[in-house]
């Protein structure tokens, strides 16, 4: 999970506040990674809006606002997603020979969110469908694998070997 501190974090919810953030938690099914943490902006009545990409999680994304409930005191669980802003979601490995920071760069020009891990995986949100169909079009060139998801998490689109990678 990107610190919302950090000043090179991708697109946030323009009234957040670094102050505002609280850490999210969203349950998973794999048996070895339980679950996934984000940043998220208290909206009132329960309510919070994604504040970073997800990385493993695909039904929910950056600028989704959702219903959490507090399961221990100061830890909060997603309930439910109210309103999607998100339209897409993509897990990728660039190409070894793609400088990452330039293609993050071209993706944040077309308004795509990306979060980082291990220096070339990454995980993006695009909150509108010429951008998520500009972002594939980049992948399908520099990418090793992507996978493209739809805003309830199911696969719409894989390109190249994601296990071989």
């Amino acid at each position: 999970m990107t610190d919302p501190t950090d000043e090179r974090a991708d697109q946030r919810s323009p009234d957040c506040r670094p102050t505002d953030h609280v850490t999210l938690r969203i349950p998973l099914t794999h048996p070895e990674v339980p679950s996934e943490c984000v940043w998220a902006v208290p909206l009132g009545e329960d309510r919070y809006q994604i504040a970073n990409v997800p990385f493993l999680v695909h039904h929910v994304g950056l600028g989704d606002v959702v219903v959490a409930a507090e399961v221990t005191p100061g830890e909060l669980e997603l309930v439910e997603v109210i309103q999607r802003v998100h339209v897409a979601s993509f897990t990728y490995e660039l190409n070894r020979h793609i400088d990452a920071a330039d293609f993050v760069d071209r993706a944040r020009s077309i308004g795509i969110a990306t979060e980082g891990m291990a220096g070339r995986l990454f995980a993006s949100n695009a909150a509108d469908h010429d951008a998520a169909n500009r972002l594939e079009g980049m992948l399908t060139e520099d990418a090793e694998w992507f996978e493209r998801f739809t805003p309830d998490g199911e696969l719409l689109r894989s390109h190249g070997d994601v296990f071989d990678a």
